[in-house]
């Protein structure tokens, strides 16, 4: 019960359209040989024809062993077919590595043929890439290497967290089960769960620690090769963005962080903490709005939630209830944390969460609702416009997170209910700020040491508490942090995605930007919303946000994303300090 249906990609390994597509797959090797690639109309639309159905085949496939696996890590028979899938890819490596740098050099006029002209982006794009594109046969290689190398390092972090287990007062948790304690409403609970989370990475440290620097250490090496000054380069070249908007984004949010650790003082001292607040204590929920929801009723209260913005939406979200498209509850074997996965090649999308039943649960089906509707507005370009890049892929999920929020804060008057849902709001805004800070200066600061060494757990651990105190500064007890949150995150734990953290804050604060438009302009703005989702495949970050006359390389944008907020933290501490004159 509560699990996703899968049967619109493929009912099975065993059936006939999958047998099909494999056999396809492995078609596609000869089929390229079977292509001319000069310089004209013809070359090169059949080109553009054959990576669109690569990319359509392959994605339908890899999609479904990463979706299943995502469910039950321990599936032999998809582990077997990752393993073959990863083998397949890599044999086409070298394929796509000479499509993209016949694309990207060709000086026939596009702009005038019909099936080509969408693609002008696109063909701009592989121009640029082009330039860091290594010989085919050494990009083939490192395609085949990685399959034994960061993939498979990072496919041990992810077996290693999702089937670690503790005993806590004779119950058997998973690590998801137990990180979802972290909100429990008995600080007891929370810090007995703290503890015994630590002593789950405890367990595996060792192996994780090897895991994250060998794909460092891979990320490093074949940046350097493709001449790229450093990975921030190279991720910011994959992001569509300048360097002036990322630089503008973090020194809006280092003047901002005081504001967000005099939210965390006020929350420890509320909660009866004299130095601070402890790790544990950071996602304590306050005030009387923790209230409980089934599965059913989270669809509901989010269809009702978004029906007066957008029609469009509120379906959207009836119909993931309706269909299945959801896997909603932790167990063994599945992936902790949540993700939406867009299938554009069948109009259809899937999400993984761990709901517990929680307002928190509910607010992250709503971020992962805002990726499903992003993906349904931009399935409508071709194939090779699918992909929108990481600042702007958290746009739509955090828009919906702030609907909700601020729906249900404009219509209660009781402030232990405000209390509440301003600390949730706060809470989740400090992740995605604060803590996002903390995992940019991690990953910035391991990056460079990883030029010169290796890093055990130990020094890990250091370099994650330095990062969380850079970051919260006083608003954490330095007695109660996490050293390994290095372990937790995923994101680190990609050679070809680094530096997956500050897209949550350039989301985050472009949302918030976003919704203050509405808020002024609310005529014809859900119409030039969609138009910014659908532009987010087809132009730089910069390009997309003009859509709303936003200049995102001006840390006032940010700056005034990030005051809105104040006013919260003021609303906090007027009502803990009222609440507190009373206990």
């Amino acid at each position: 019960m509560y699990k996703w249906q899968l049967d619109d990609l493929y009912v099975g390994y065993e059936s006939e359209e999958f047998k099909s597509d494999w056999a396809k797959l492995k078609q596609f090797e000869e089929d390229f040989n079977q292509l001319t690639l000069e310089d004209n109309l013809e070359d090169i639309k059949a080109a553009v024809r054959f990576k669109e159905d690569l990319l359509i085949t392959a994605r339908r496939i890899g999609s479904f062993i990463s979706l299943t696996l995502s469910t039950n890590t321990t599936d032999e028979t998809s582990t077997n077919y990752r393993g073959q899938f990863s083998k397949v890819m890599s044999q086409l490596t070298k394929n796509q590595i000479i499509l993209d740098r016949f694309l990207g050099s060709i000086t026939t006029d596009i702009t005038q043929d019909s099936e080509l002209s969408d693609y002008i982006f696109a063909f701009n794009e592989l121009k640029e890439e082009a330039k860091h594109l290594l010989d085919e046969d050494i990009e083939a290689v490192i395609s085949k290497l990685d399959n034994s190398g960061a993939s498979a390092w990072s496919n041990l972090h992810t077996f290693l967290t999702s089937t670690v287990e503790t005993d806590v007062d004779g119950t058997t948790y998973t690590l998801s089960e137990i990180r979802n304690l972290a909100y429990d409403a008995d600080q007891d609970v929370r810090k007995k769960a703290y503890e015994a989370e630590l002593a789950m990475y405890d367990k595996i440290k060792d192996p994780v620690a090897f895991s994250l620097n060998n794909i460092k250490q891979q990320v490093l090496t074949t940046s350097s090769l493709r001449g790229y000054e450093s990975p921030i380069d190279e991720t910011l070249q994959q992001s569509r963005m300048d360097r002036k908007t990322l630089d503008s984004l973090m020194t809006a949010i280092q003047k901002y962080l005081p504001e967000f650790r005099r939210y965390l003082k006020q929350k420890a001292t509320y909660l009866g903490h004299k130095n601070g607040l402890p790790f544990y204590d950071l996602f304590a929920p306050m005030g009387e709005a923790s209230q409980q929801f089934s599965v059913e009723e989270s669809g509901e209260y989010l269809v009702n939630h978004f029906r007066p913005f957008s029609d469009k939406l509120a379906d959207l979200v009836q119909e993931f209830y309706d269909k299945n498209y959801v896997d909603f509850i932790p167990r063994k074997g599945k992936r902790g944390g949540a993700f939406c996965s867009n299938l554009p090649f069948i109009g259809q999308s899937r999400i993984v969460t761990n709901f517990d039943g929680s307002l928190s649960s509910v607010i992250t089906m709503a971020h992962e609702l805002g990726h499903a509707y992003h993906g349904s507005i931009i399935q409508a370009h071709k194939p090779l416009n699918w992909s929108y890049s990481m600042p702007v892929a958290e746009t739509a999920s955090t828009f919906n997170e702030t609907l909700i929020m601020n729906d249900l804060l404009n219509n209660t008057d009781d402030e232990v209910e405000q209390l509440a849902l301003i600390e949730s709001l706060l809470q989740d805004t400090t992740q995605i700020i604060v803590d996002i800070y903390s995992r940019y200066y991690f990953e910035t600061k391991l990056i460079e040491a990883k030029e010169d060494k290796f890093l055990f757990s130990q020094q890990l651990e250091e370099l994650m508490k330095e990062a969380q105190l850079e970051a919260y500064g006083d608003g954490l007890d330095p007695d109660y942090l996490h050293p390994y949150m290095w372990v937790n995150k995923g994101h680190y734990y990609s050679a070809g995605l680094s530096f997956y953290n500050f897209p949550y804050a350039f989301g985050g604060l472009f949302a918030r930007g976003l919704y203050t438009i509405y808020e002024e302009q609310p005529e014809g703005f859900v119409e030039r919303y969609d138009e910014l989702l659908k532009l987010t495949t087809v132009s730089s970050v910069e390009d997309t946000a003009k859509a709303m006359d936003v200049d995102v390389s001006d840390v006032a944008f940010w700056e005034k994303s990030l005051d809105t907020f104040v006013n919260y933290i003021d609303q906090f501490e007027e009502i803990t300090n009222k609440l507190m004159t009373t206990k």
